[in-house]
């Protein structure tokens, strides 16, 4: 006689002990991901010492599928700097987030278009009523400082440079530059960032570069410095890789990749016409305004390091007002160019994050052609 009861199926393991129908059975998964054939889907288990054999393996497989990244053949001696006021992460922006998010567009901008620096100044015009003190205004230059370093930085590399802080905790907003020297692991350039690890000795050391396996370079250096590795091509081939470390101009200058900006901090639009980082300055100085002259009427000649500065919500207008140690008092004295670069806009105003995508957008060509025409 049925009473309506299912025949409950008993389960036994490999041992042959009966198991509990809902005790999960446990399986090894990583045959399977070695067969993807995707090297960031591989991960060895650990202390196992097949996974230590698998993980050579592995290694082997993935020397052996490098892309190559082809060099650009373009060298370029020029620089283009721009300077960005960090009162804008208080004049337009509510909360951290958006700051967050307009920083990651300024360095979006500067990475499309190819810039080299990219200087963050006070230009003295925090009108709002909530930064009241000198030590309000520094935090939010360091913040604007820290997140363009960050996003700058190759990922591989963050875990090494970046602790923990709070100025970073809304970084998922910010979206991926994919710079030139931001590498994946699978991806072999002459280039690569690299920082010096803890187990370098007196004689030589140890960079981690992003390919899985640490580069010998035969020379001492300070561990956590972040270098700049050129990898000759016989490394490649074998098992312990080595390089040297050169100057991080020398990508640009010798084989044309754009290798990402520095930042530098200016307490005032003075310091940053005369604090440049180059040993004979800017010889090109670009103020940008609505007020200024209409960018197509403007031709440039060759220059070296060119920088072009940006205003505020007040305008370069108020910033030259409000630093005493410029001698100017209007924005063409100060410039060698004075310009409009959206001639034609219909807003009230224009977003300093939307200033410079237009300004570098509307002079690249002009950039670019002053070098080739002289």
């Amino acid at each position: 006689m049925s009473f309506g009861f299912k025949k409950q199926r008993r389960h036994y393991s490999d041992e042959g002990e009966e198991v509990s129908p809902q005790q999960g059975f446990t399986r090894n998964y990583h045959g399977d991901r070695a067969e993807r054939g995707s090297p960031g889907a591989w991960k060895v288990p650990r202390g196992d010492t097949y996974g230590k054999k698998t993980k050579r393996k592995w290694q082997e497989e993935l020397s052996a599928e490098f892309v190559t990244v082809k060099s650009p053949n373009k060298p370029r001696s020029y620089t283009v700097s721009i300077a960005v006021p960090a009162s804008i992460l208080v004049e337009t922006c509510i909360k951290d987030s958006l700051r967050t998010y307009v920083v990651g567009q300024i360095a979006r901008a500067a990475n499309i278009y190819s810039v080299d620096e990219i200087v963050v100044f006070d230009d003295k015009c925090w009108k709002k009523s909530d930064v009241t003190t000198q030590a309000e205004i520094k935090d939010f230059i360091e913040m604007m400082q820290l997140l363009l370093e960050y996003q700058e930085c190759p990922q591989y590399l963050r875990k090494h440079l970046f602790q923990f802080h709070h100025h970073l905790k809304n970084v998922g907003v910010l979206n991926a530059l994919n710079s030139p020297h931001h590498l994946r692991v699978n991806q072999w350039c002459e280039y690569r960032e690299g920082v010096v690890l803890d187990k370098s000795n007196k004689s030589a050391s140890y960079v981690d570069i992003g390919l899985g396996t640490d580069v010998f370079i035969n020379q001492p250096l300070q561990s956590g410095l972040r270098v700049t590795v050129h990898l000759p091509p016989e490394a490649r081939e074998v098992k312990r890789p080595y390089g040297t470390v050169v100057s991080p101009d020398e990508p640009r200058e010798k084989a044309g990749y754009y290798w990402g900006y520095t930042v530098r901090v200016a307490n005032s639009l003075s310091e940053v016409v005369a604090g440049s980082r180059f040993p004979d300055g800017y010889d090109l100085l670009i103020g940008t305004s609505d007020k200024g002259e209409d960018v197509a009427t403007v031709d440039l000649s060759k220059f070296e390091h060119a920088l072009i500065v940006f205003g505020g919500v007040e305008g370069l207008e108020s910033a030259l007002e409000a630093d005493s140690d410029l001698e100017a008092t209007e924005p063409q004295h100060l410039f060698d160019f004075y310009v409009n670069t959206c001639p034609m806009q219909q807003t009230r105003t224009v977003r300093t994050e939307e200033a410079v995508l237009i300004t570098l957008c509307q002079l690249q060509g002009k950039l670019v052609g002053a070098q080739q025409i002289y």
